[in-house]
């Protein structure tokens, strides 16, 4: 029995897609701009916006069973927040504390803008980048973020460092969806938890420390991949897999996995965590 075609409009442009189909395979087949992470349904990074149903859903767990309307932008609440304090991590990151309109807790999504001044036709226009950033904060306390350099271009890591108390950035948070549940949706109550970061992200591991402490009455322990993790392949790293068998055996196979990064399948890590029977069930992806 053939499939039956159909079409899916992703913002502007327009897919003829096969029916039962799995949909982030059929639109990145076709060269489309969807962001994804783990296929798993885990990290939420392929989530889309049906804008018939008004309703988001994860691409690579949804199948094609008729013509779709979608959007990569989910809405949003735009509003001004004002920089309540400033704290230089390192070179290349930047902690924010924020004062506005928000209900976002630890694992929440914002995207912040940096104002940039964009010459076109000798005149000077001012254009909004928005970069997303993870809330770190706790619920109810002022919003707090990292800034990180290679998330922005040269123009705006300039501004950012340049920032001072007051300063009023603009801020957009998800409207419609449920806040702070990111913790509660892995099930981590009363778990062992070991917390596995890319490169990048390993100035996030004191603020999971912190937010997981209301989660688990077990050690909590954390790695973080370096540079020159990434050159080899991380999970067969030798550093890595020597702490991963330790934390096995302080744990025991209870041990549940966040893994705060992007680009290590689903796949890689089963088979890292065969040796040790973790199942994929007890790992979970934050992009």
């Amino acid at each position: 029995m053939s499939s039956q075609g159909m079409t899916v409009r992703l913002d502007d442009n327009v897919f003829d897609v096969d029916g039962g189909d799995n949909l982030l395979s059929s639109l990145l087949s076709q060269g489309a701009d969807v962001r994804y992470g783990c296929r798993a349904g885990a990290c939420g990074a392929c989530r889309l916006y049906d804008l018939n149903n008004c309703e988001s859903l994860l691409s690579c767990q949804t199948s094609i069973s008729s013509d779709m309307a979608l959007s990569t932008q989910t809405p949003v609440a735009s509003a001004v927040f004002s920089v309540l304090a400033l704290n230089s991590l390192d070179d290349s990151n930047v902690e924010i504390t924020l004062l506005g309109p928000s209900d976002d807790s630890f694992g929440d999504r914002i995207s912040l803008s940096v104002l940039v001044e964009d010459v076109a036709d000798d005149l000077l226009e001012p254009k909004s980048h928005f970069v997303e950033c993870m809330a770190l904060n706790q619920a109810g306390a002022p919003l707090k973020v990292i800034l990180q350099q290679s998330a922005f271009s040269k123009a705006e890591w300039q501004k950012v460092t340049a920032l001072a108390i007051n300063d009023s950035l603009r801020v957009q948070t998800l409207s419609g969806v449920r806040k702070g549940r990111l913790l509660y949706e892995m099930d981590l109550s009363d778990l062992p938890v070991l917390v596995v970061s890319s490169a990048d992200n390993g100035v996030f591991e004191p603020y999971w420390r912190d937010a997981l402490q209301d989660f688990s009455n077990h050690k909590i322990e954390c790695f973080s991949f370096s540079s020159i993790n990434s050159i080899i392949s991380p999970l067969q790293d030798d550093t890595f897999t020597v702490f991963l068998k330790d934390a096995v055996a302080e744990s025991g196979t209870a041990l549940h996995i966040i893994y705060h990064g992007q680009n290590l399948s689903e796949k890689g890590w089963e088979q890292a965590l065969r040796p040790y029977r973790i199942r994929t069930n007890q790992l979970h992806f934050v992009r």
